[in-house]
């Protein structure tokens, strides 16, 4: 019986830890993104279950737009949820991460340029400028197409 309450308190505290490690990365992750320059964009790094579900070829890679914010550098040069990220000043990228490293290099020179994709396999190029300040305040988030 005294093993059992062991075992159940050791689960517990094991889960609580978990949980704490989680929120201090995301606070962490959010204090991190709010110092980077800002174009307007949510991505994620393109997984196989994202390109099953945006129907993109299996050698597809690099970053997702799940969502463009309205009025952003980014939704005035037209990219929409769907478009996915190839390559970025130049390089091709394979993660999320690897795009946001180079939005942040574009603050320097004012802008960035990506070549995307969309979900009928066109590619096309887009320069996005980068503002000196990170947009304020909450901003409708933009539907992909239909």
């Amino acid at each position: 019986m005294r093993d059992r309450n062991v075992k159940s308190r050791l689960l517990i505290a094991r889960a609580i830890a978990g949980v704490l490690a989680v929120g201090v990365l995301v606070f962490t992750v959010s204090v991190r993104a709010q110092d980077s320059p800002r174009i307007g964009l949510k991505i994620r790094t393109l997984t196989m279950e994202l390109r099953k579900q945006n129907n993109l070829p299996e050698t597809t890679k690099g970053a997702l737009v799940t969502a463009v914010t309205a009025g952003s550098p980014a939704q005035e040069k037209g990219m929409v949820a769907g478009d996915v990220i190839v390559e970025a000043n130049g390089r091709k990228v394979a993660t999320a991460k690897a795009v946001a490293k180079s939005i942040a290099a574009g603050s320097a020179s004012g802008s960035v340029s990506f070549k995307l994709m969309n979900g009928k396999g066109e590619h096309r190029d887009v320069a996005v400028p980068v503002p000196k300040n990170p947009v304020t305040g909450p901003s409708a988030i933009l539907p992909g197409p239909k």
